[in-house]
């Protein structure tokens, strides 16, 4: 805007100088139009502002590498007596850092501004101020709309290295039986109130003492599956993608299982995982956490090393 009213100074400045030197109808036309220009100017943008009309759309996911827009729609006179620019903030959550952008808009309809899905994560537009400039771009009049929207970029199944074992991965125990007669017991003395089926007579004829069968059932405890947060953001997308492809092929086959995540500031958090619905949610909550920045890395790295020697 300053740059306009340069020009415009120059320009109304050399005008009056001609008019000075050549005292013609062309040259009162060239000043009138001049002085009359900014009054002009603030016409449009008053006229704009009050008829302009804005409406954004973003989408709420899609997957890593995938061309995404968010969708202005604007409407009103500004499209042709002005144009505007949508002052706009962009939150990366996962890695803590902000940035401003401007977006121009020029004409009526739609607007597609793209979005960055080079990594996975939560991303939110925020978009605080709309300035509508006359065509001139002499005025302008400012507008809040402190409108957000936040996408999620969702890692893309990737087959770890590694096929999953569903019987390594299951975590098999035992416990105390609810049935009185199983193939698997374990041995102990024998207390008051113990039933006499349940002693073992040639154990305890051995042992000189009473002894007893405990029955005991086997059961299958929750398989873990690991991910560490990292300021490597291709490394953290490949280990998403296995992640996403590992917890799947456990819900295909009926496992339950848990995603263990190591945030950098605080300690483990984990998410049962028995259902897409359970997977989807520990993902969005995964892709807001914020990973550590480079510098924190770098001394946790020095610190493990430190311990190791």
């Amino acid at each position: 805007m300053l740059k306009t009213w340069v020009i415009y100074s120059v320009s109304l400045f050399s005008t009056f100088i001609f008019f000075l030197c050549y005292k013609m109808w062309v040259s009162w036309f060239c000043l009138i139009v001049l002085l009359l220009l900014p009054f002009l100017a603030l016409g449009m943008c008053i006229i704009a502002s009050r008829t302009f009309t804005f409406k954004s759309e973003s989408p709420g996911s899609c997957p890593v590498g995938d061309p995404a827009y968010i969708r202005i729609t604007t409407g009103g006179i500004a499209s042709y007596f002005a144009f505007c620019r949508i002052r706009t903030v962009l939150t990366d959550r996962m890695a803590g850092t902000t940035s401003k952008l401007t977006i121009m808009v020029h004409d009526n309809g739609v607007t597609k501004i793209p979005l960055n899905t080079s990594h996975c994560g939560a991303y939110s537009y925020r978009m605080t101020r709309l300035e509508i400039y006359d065509l001139f771009g002499f005025f302008f009049l400012t507008r809040n709309i402190n409108k957000d929207n936040e996408f999620l970029v969702k890692p893309v199944a990737s087959m770890p290295s590694v096929m999953p074992d569903l019987y390594g991965f299951k975590a098999k125990s035992l416990r105390k039986a609810k049935q009185p007669n199983t193939e698997i017991y374990d041995i102990r003395e024998y207390q008051p109130g113990d039933p006499v089926k349940s002693i073992h007579w040639k154990m305890s004829a051995k042992k000189d003492k009473l002894l007893v069968k405990e029955p005991l059932e086997e059961y299958g405890g929750h398989s873990r599956v690991l991910l560490k947060l990292t300021d490597d953001r291709d490394q953290l997308d490949l280990h998403l993608g296995q992640i996403l492809f590992t917890s799947r092929f456990f819900i295909e086959h009926e496992t339950p299982h848990k995603i263990r995540v190591i945030p950098p500031d605080r300690s483990e958090v984990a998410f049962d995982v028995e259902s897409e619905a359970d997977l989807e949610r520990a993902l969005g909550i995964i892709m807001r956490m914020k990973i550590p920045d480079k510098a924190a890395s770098k001394a946790t790295a020095d610190e493990e090393d430190t311990h190791e020697d």
